[in-house]
């Protein structure tokens, strides 16, 4: 692993496909074109925003893919077939992802796909070195796009929207485009298929690792970029339901081949590894059994080649023959054992050629320094030494060369060398036949001495070269780089007994070409055995869900009614099983149908009538289809509501009134204690007494009547013959009888309403007041006698239930009657008689809702003269009783002006005067309380809280200065800014309550007038800190005429009536007075006023 700084350094080189790789590039740019075309809709319309995020992603493509990575590297990668070179490894750019990631996720599939294809473009010139990645990773961007986009609700697919999940799941798809632009891309001329398909899979796990740590980086990002703008992730589109939830073939189909894929792919890569496995054992068996054979030959060729030398060397003529004697022995051997194809004998002092043969080879007669080396050797008692020498001519075979010490005795004067070819050498053939089989394979045998020089090769433009590759003592295998680039397994077997070795090569290519040649079948084969299955599968499943569409089918018109088809059963299997239960089903609907709709036109029978023999008619009528002969209802006589109407007890249908009827108080005392009654044999029941006199029912059925656990009678069917009634059959029964005890309550409910409004009509229409009662509706459901004549027109019960604008014409009272509020309501009626009325509305209400209205009008005519009569009374009053008080006062206060008065004089006429004032203000403080006692209504305004306050402190400003009092005011910061009052006396109330502040509270105290907020009342707070009010006295101090017993309040002039008016005008307006004090330290005086007053309480 090493850092990248950029891939510029590099040379880019996107190698073309080969001529069916182009036609596999075209066909899947045009897939790739039909899926971006399919899923144009999903593609949302660009804005400003849009391309220039865009153009941003597009230009950081180019600065993450060539910037900034790590090279990953490995023993087994290869370097680019045909191309001899170093493996390049594989880059890992660690933020390439990044661009077309968040292109897929905020801009869309052909975003994706476009980003991407410029990316692949970038990485497979620098890279991956080939065009098949424009594509790939165009298919990559466009399908991690569809993933984020795509709204089904399912698990798996909520888990594909995860831009992590779904980035790290491209790793897979990358690896089978790596390998399949591996085999369509021609890196170098000629270069097979399989030695493609070798560097694939060689260089898989590397680029696997490289790709994954890009997609780990990108997909972080863009997990991080789709938490924070939800918003422009993805699609908003409602979840809908995935493909394999809209067909149960769908999802089964789906679940199986997935298993099946699954399954395939993993046979399909066992088997290659199987294959892959069994090839390269069989390559290296024949390797192994080639070197071995090759090697064992080595051993056997050297030592007779030493032991023939050996043999010449020790033949006596050899120490003393000379010139053509000597050259006559060396002939002599080579004809005789044709192994040698050169002689020499040299001097071992000067190493001048004593003889040579054939004697033609004289005049290029070279000793090589290996041999030269091995005469030294030889002159120190080395016996026989052999050394391999290059061949006479480039072209030639290498040579070996046999080097042994002529004679026994010391010093060595003559050596003897034998040359022979390798090539040449009859013994030498199998060897040579076992190197030269390599070419077979495609592959190469080499010859290796223990200079590690190859002296024999089978391809002859390689010797002499050196072996460099690996060695040991112990044969063994071993993966090499090919010249060519290639991949080649190696096979190096050591000599026995000798430092040479046998070396053998094969291309890779070979075992994968041997791979494919016997997993090609069996892949075949499983892959027609997975699409036969999912075939069968799919026909199968075709037939179960043809069965279950057709029970759907049957469901859908049995949901909607049509019970009247059979369903056609056939098999005993599961899907007959459910068959045959849908139509036990249908059967079972159906007459639960007919049984529902006797139920419902009893239903409807009973809720027609209230009329109780209608209404049990219909139930009778139910039950008496079942077969019974007779079917009779029995009431019982403590359930009849006690009215002046006589009511029947028994009903009956079937037979004549007298069928069965002497049973029917025994069963009614029955039923009170039993539930049901069930007697399939009469004859042997001992429940009831039979009078052999009257004719008897052979079985019998009943069911009690109760309604809200109250017993109202029992319901029986008599039949003429034994009968096992089954549980359907009660059960019918039963809810027949709920039906009937439902008739027979609501009836009893009817009558025992209408007696009651029979009497409620009486009581009302002998009421002297009129009384209208009005619906929700605004119709008349009632009026008595009395308001039938103070308005002037009969309301009979013909014109019951008609709106009231047709039968009212004063609009006061259509208005108070047609009123929607929930409070009670007053107003005055004037009727064209002059008298006059006070009607007053009060709301119905049931369970919180309005449901109607009663009026209730009295005459208040009388009151009203009465009324007229206080106010002129009230006005005499005013008039008579202050003229003669002010003639008083005026008299009193001029008797100064008539001559001088002495001091005695002055206090007499100050008594008058003040005498005079104090019945003036009483006389005043009465008529206030009689106006105010003897008003009918109030003249309600909005009146100005402020405005109040205002005038009554201005008003009492210089009582309080006299005192030296501080008066004071403090208004709550929610105060509202008016109240419904008659003004006048809300002054008046007000003053009354701050001037009697000022009286009772010493010099230099203190007086303060609070306002306080409340819902829907307003409080004036008047506080003191004056002398107190006792506890005895507080109960009192609002009755007229009534003064506290304290000496202090004693000192002070006044009436007792200042807290009385305080008190009616409280009242008056809906509201009340009340003290708080504590004797010694002050008062606290409180009133309190409605912000809105009643409408009853106003003037009109």
């Amino acid at each position: 692993m090493e850092f990248i700084a950029t891939l510029l350094a590099g040379i880019p080189f996107p190698a073309p496909p080969t001529i069916a790789g182009w036609l596999a590039w075209v066909l899947l740019f045009a897939a790739l074109a039909w899926i971006l075309y399919s899923n144009r809709k999903s593609q949302s319309t660009w804005g400003m925003k849009e391309w220039g995020l865009f153009i941003v992603l597009f230009v950081l493509i180019p600065l993450l893919n060539l910037f900034i990575g790590l090279r990953l590297t490995s023993g087994s990668i290869r370097p680019l077939p045909g191309l001899p070179a170093d493996a390049p490894g594989s880059a890992l750019m660690a933020f390439s992802a990044i661009p077309w990631l968040l292109g897929g996720g905020l801009l869309g599939p052909v975003a994706a796909a476009l980003l991407g294809a410029f990316a692949g473009l970038i990485r497979g010139s620098w890279d991956l070195y080939s065009l098949f990645p424009i594509l790939e990773f165009a298919f990559m961007g466009m399908w991690f796009s569809m993933n984020m986009r795509q709204r089904y609700r399912t698990p798996a697919y909520r888990l594909l929207r995860q831009p992590l999940a779904g980035a790290l799941l491209l790793i897979p798809i990358h690896t089978l485009f790596y390998t399949l632009s591996a085999l369509f891309t021609q890196w170098g001329t000629a270069v097979p298929a399989t030695a493609r398909l070798d560097f694939a899979i060689s260089n898989a796990l590397v680029v696997t690792l490289a790709f994954g740590g890009e997609m780990l980086v990108g997909g972080l990002a863009a997990q991080i970029v789709s938490i924070a703008f939800p918003a422009h992730w993805g699609s908003k589109q409602a979840l809908q339901p995935s493909p394999g939830e809209k067909s149960l073939e769908s999802r089964f189909i789906f679940a199986v081949s997935t298993f099946i894929l699954l399954l395939l792919l993993s046979l399909l890569v066992g088997g290659w590894v199987v294959a892959g496995k069994a090839a390269r054992d069989l390559l290296e068996g024949r390797l192994s059994s080639a070197g071995e054979s090759a090697a064992q030959s080595v051993p056997f060729f050297l030592e007779t080649g030493q032991n023939l030398a050996a043999q010449l060397a020790a033949d006596p003529r050899m120490t003393d023959a000379t010139g053509s004697d000597l050259t006559t022995i060396l002939s002599t051997r080579i004809k005789s054992v044709p192994y040698f194809d050169q002689l020499i004998v040299l001097d071992s002092n000067t190493r001048a050629v004593l003889a040579i043969y054939p004697e033609d080879t004289r005049p290029g007669f070279r000793l090589y320094p290996e041999e030269d080396a091995g005469i030294l050797f030889a002159t120190q008692g080395v016996l026989t030494q052999v050394y391999s020498i290059p061949p006479i001519s480039e072209a030639g075979s290498s040579r070996i060369s046999f080097l042994v010490a002529v004679g026994e005795g010391e010093p060595v004067q003559r050596v003897l060398i034998g040359r022979t070819t390798i090539e040449a050498n009859p013994l030498t053939l199998p060897l040579i036949k076992s190197l030269d089989n390599m070419r077979d394979l495609d592959g190469s045998g080499m010859l290796v001495d223990d200079g590690n020089r190859i002296i024999y090769h089978s391809d002859k433009a390689q010797t002499p070269t050196t072996y460099e590759g690996q060695i040991a003592p112990e044969p063994f295998f071993y993966d090499n780089t090919a010249p060519d680039g290639t991949r080649q397994i190696v096979y190096y077997h050591p000599v026995i007994g000798r430092p040479w070795a046998v070396v053998l090569t094969v291309p890779a290519r070979r075992a994968q070409q041997l791979a494919l040649n016997i997993a090609t079948p069996l892949a075949s084969m499983t892959i027609l055995l997975a699409v036969i299955a999912l075939v069968s599968l799919r026909i199968g499943l075709r037939v179960v869900t043809g069965s279950l569409k057709g029970l759907a089918a049957e469901a859908n018109r049995i949901a909607q009614g049509n019970l009247d088809n059979p369903l056609l059963i056939t098999g005993e299997d599961e899907v007959g099983q459910l068959s045959r239960a849908f139509e036990q089903m249908r059967v079972g609907l159906q007459t639960r149908l007919e049984e529902s709709n006797r139920l419902l036109r009893v239903s409807q029978g009973v809720a027609s009538s209230l009329e109780m023999q209608d209404a049990v008619k219909p139930v009778l009528e139910a039950i008496l289809s079942t077969g019974a002969k007779s079917v009779r209802v029995v009431l019982s006589p403590s359930t009849l509501p006690d009215t002046f109407i006589e009511l029947p007890s028994r009903f009956f249908l079937g037979g004549s009134e007298d069928t069965y009827s002497h049973l029917d108080d025994q069963i009614l005392d029955l039923a009170q204690s039993q539930e049901k009654i069930v007697l399939p044999n009469l004859t042997r029941s001992r429940e009831l007494i039979l009078d052999p006199e009257f004719s008897q029912p052979l079985a019998l059925l009943a069911v009690a009547l109760r309604h809200e656990n109250q017993y109202y009678g029992v319901v029986w069917a008599g039949y003429e013959q034994p009968r096992k009634f089954s549980d359907s059959d009660v059960r019918f029964v039963t809810t027949l009888a709920g039906q009937a005890a439902l008739a027979v309550a609501n009836a009893h409910l009817y009558l025992t309403v209408e007696a009651s409004r029979r009497q409620l009509e009486a009581i009302i229409n002998s009421s002297p007041d009129p009384v209208i009662v009005t619906d929700h509706d605004n119709r008349l459901l009632l009026a008595n006698h009395a308001a039938t004549s103070a308005l002037g027109q009969d309301v009979g019960e013909a014109m019951s239930g008609m709106e009231t604008e047709k039968f009212i014409k004063l609009r006061p009272l259509l208005a108070l009657l047609q009123s929607t509020t929930s409070e009670k309501q007053s107003t005055e009626i004037v009727l064209p008689d002059s008298r006059t009325y006070l009607a007053t509305a009060s709301p119905v209400m049931v369970e919180g809702r309005q449901i109607g209205r009663v009026c209730i009008m009295r005459d208040v005519t009388y009151f009203k003269e009465l009324d007229t009569m206080k106010s002129e009374f009230v006005a005499t009053v005013s008039h008579d009783l202050r003229s003669p008080l002010t003639l008083m006062r005026g008299y009193a206060t001029m008797l100064d002006t008539v001559g001088e008065l002495n001091e005695q004089q002055v206090g007499y006429v100050k008594k008058i005067v003040a005498g005079v004032e104090n019945m003036s203000r009483l006389v005043n403080n009465l008529l206030d309380l009689g106006r105010i006692e003897f008003g009918v209504g109030l003249q309600v305004e909005n009146v100005p809280v402020l405005d109040i306050i205002e005038r009554v402190t201005g008003a009492l400003q210089l009582q309080a200065l006299q005192k030296n009092i501080h008066l004071a005011v403090e208004l709550s910061k929610d105060m509202p800014h008016a109240v419904e009052a008659d003004g006048a006396l809300l002054h008046q109330g007000v003053y009354n309550l701050v001037e009697n502040a000022i009286k009772y509270t010493p010099m230099n105290g203190r007086v303060v007038i609070r306002t306080v907020s409340q819902p829907n009342y307003l409080i004036f707070a008047i506080e003191d800190s004056g002398i107190g009010i006792p506890p005895e006295d507080l109960a009192h101090l609002f009755e007229k005429f009534y003064r506290g017993k304290q000496r202090e309040a004693r000192a002070q002039p006044g009436s007792g009536l200042g807290l009385a008016i305080v008190r009616s005008i409280a009242e008056n307006h809906r509201g009340r007075v009340w003290v708080e004090s504590v004797v010694g330290k002050g008062s606290t005086f409180y009133l309190q006023i409605p912000l809105i007053q009643p409408g009853e309480g106003k003037e009109n």
